[in-house]
């Protein structure tokens, strides 16, 4: 019996939480047939492409967590946002940045509704007082002249605080409004110092 030690099988750490290698699981070396685990050179061979595959099959064990945007890293998030049409903003914090990308497909269906505004508003503005208010109703005729006639629909979007960032902020009213729907944003003036 030999005592040599196999060179492709990876130490065992001290670290019993964490799963062992792809290599040292024997994944392909497993399923190789009796006649060829019997021989030193298929074994070693295989052990040798096991090593060089380790690091596809890490990626395809731990592919969920590359899809959860809590879990991805910032680089992948930016590749996830695109997958899902969405903008995200580089001033933005990480956390705003990974609640986007974690409740897009609610904001998504929404897109559109004053739900899905006032969501998407809350997410990119949380320190902002923000309010949408609409006219609402519904406009119907019995002929096209009296269509024609009914005003067009509006909202109106309140900021009780004065921001820095109105350009962004029109932005994302942009984005997420719909679409034949005119606006107004009417941002709260910062109150000027009294003279002595």
């Amino acid at each position: 019996m030999s005592t040599r030690r196999n060179p492709y099988a990876l130490a065992v750490t001290d670290h019993a939480d964490q799963p062992p290698a792809a290599s040292s699981r024997g994944y392909l070396r497993g399923g190789l047939p009796a006649i060829y685990q019997d021989s030193d050179f298929s074994m070693r061979f295989v052990g040798a492409l096991e090593v060089l595959l380790d690091p596809i099959v890490g990626v395809l064990d731990n592919l969920p967590s590359h899809f959860d945007a809590w879990l991805t890293s910032e680089e992948l998030l930016e590749l996830l946002a695109g997958w899902l049409g969405m903008e995200l903003d580089e001033a933005w914090a990480e956390e705003q940045k990974r609640e986007m990308v974690s409740r897009a497909s609610d904001l998504a269906r929404r897109r559109g509704t004053r739900q899905g505004l006032e969501d998407a508003l809350s997410i990119a503005f949380p320190d902002l007082p923000l309010r949408v208010e609409d006219g609402g109703g519904v406009v119907w005729a019995t002929k096209a002249e009296e269509l024609s006639e009914a005003t067009e629909p509006q909202f109106v979007i309140y900021c009780d605080k004065p921001t820095e960032e109105p350009a962004m902020l029109a932005r994302m009213i942009e984005v997420m409004k719909p679409v034949h729907v005119d606006h107004k944003l009417r941002i709260k003036s910062p109150r000027k110092k009294k003279s002595s």
